[in-house]
């Protein structure tokens, strides 16, 4: 095995073995004679340790961070506290044809990625209510999670939190169901999980869980399937997590715009309505300028485009170019996402309740009978209470009367 030798030499005198015991054996050689000196000659030797990495390797390595915390939420609210985030940076290698190839490393390039937008790409409608996704590294440590919970509120936020969790291993989140030495059955299932994501394997496993609700009131037991793969080109791999029995059924339940005789807004008048906050129906990519200060006035946005000539829908985010492009492009702003089937089943809900607050005294008109005669199983909930004589039916929303 190769041992290179890094030498300093701190002051004014020369010492020629230190000098010699460095460059024979493939290492570097500084002299420090100021304080000025040390930061620039001391990080020399990152070149040397690189020139086999220019030399040798064509892709260009990329390392992720650990999560934690930095920049701005993107949410609708109005406390903009900072979110958690992971950088990702790359080397910049000198890859030209000189006559002495000088295999030298120019720099380093990064960005910050909020994990916010990495969670965009699971969409949580699509695993149900129970079901979730998470992400772990190579060293079992968690990039997000359910229970990976941030701390708002505290005057110590970020100082407090940063160390903190960028060591929050998986098994401090998913927590096995065991009863005792004698059965670690479930444990140890949940140690395997956590093995084979740091390998990058792929695969599935079920054992039970601990699951808190109720504002963390209350403990249940729950079998969950667990599907997990590599990420390409990343430290990371993805998990999902299913409780047993999901995933059998699915309900399609659509109302095709472009087949729609009146204008689809029409269902969205007033104010009386909510879409899910967590929820990704369309969104500009980034780089755009248009801007929306809430979640239902961006969504009215896309359904008026949806009736203009040319409208596309794009339910698949754009993937990124492959090592192989030499020059970079420069994004579009006007680019877009928009899931096709989540906002075509919003549609449909706005159809079958937009009679709900046109209602009469013995129920609906006619004309809205017909309407809203569609495939769809609609459930009305009406809640008794002793301060309420009846319950009258206002959009989505109940009140009293």
């Amino acid at each position: 095995m190769l041992v290179r030798i890094f030498t300093y030499l701190i002051g004014g005198d020369r010492s020629p073995e230190i000098q010699n015991m460095a460059c024979t054996n493939k290492g570097f050689y500084a002299r420090i004679t100021s304080h000025e000196d040390i930061k620039n000659k001391v990080f020399e030797y990152i070149k040397i340790l690189a020139r086999p990495m220019v030399l040798y390797q064509h892709d260009h390595p990329i390392h992720w961070t650990p999560v934690y915390v930095g920049g701005k939420s993107s949410r609708y609210d109005s406390q903009m506290e900072g979110q958690l985030m992971t950088s990702v940076t790359a080397p910049i290698l000198d890859r030209r044809n000189h006559t002495t190839k000088t295999a030298n490393l120019l720099g380093i390039v990064g960005t910050d990625v909020s994990v916010e937008e990495i969670q965009k790409l699971v969409p949580p409608y699509k695993l149900g209510v129970n079901g979730y996704s998470f992400i772990v590294d190579n060293n079992g440590r968690v990039l997000y999670h359910p229970d990976l919970r941030p701390l708002p509120g505290n005057a110590n936020y970020e100082e407090t939190l940063k160390p903190r969790y960028m060591s929050v291993d998986l098994s401090e989140v998913e927590l096995a169901e065991y009863d005792g030495p004698a059965h670690p059955f479930n444990n140890s299932l949940l140690l395997d999980l956590r093995h084979d994501m740091i390998d990058q394997k792929e695969g599935e496993t079920v054992f039970a869980v601990k699951i808190h609700y109720d504002n963390m009131k209350r403990v249940i037991i729950r079998k969950h399937n667990y599907f997990y793969k590599s990420i390409e080109r990343t430290p990371f791999s993805l998990g999902l997590a299913l409780p047993e029995g999901y995933g059998m059924y699915e309900l399609l339940a659509e109302q095709e715009i472009k087949h729609s005789i009146i204008n689809v807004t029409e269902y969205f008048k007033g104010n009386k309505w909510k879409i899910h906050p967590d929820w990704v129906y369309c969104e500009y990519n980034a780089g755009s300028e248009k801007w929306f200060s809430t979640p239902e006035e961006r969504v009215l946005h896309f359904l008026t485009r949806t009736g203009r000539p040319g409208w596309k829908w794009m339910s698949l985010r754009p993937k990124s170019r492959s090592s192989q492009h030499k020059q970079a492009s420069k994004p579009d702003k006007d680019s877009y996402y928009c899931d096709k089937t989540l906002v075509q089943s919003l549609v449909l809900d706005a159809l079958v309740t937009d009679g709900f607050d046109k209602r009469g005294g013995n129920g609906m008109r006619k004309e809205d009978n017909q309407k809203n005669r569609t495939s769809s199983l609609m459930t009305e909930i009406y809640i008794e209470s002793p301060n309420a004589d009846k319950w009258a039916v206002f959009g989505p929303v109940l009140k009293s009367s």
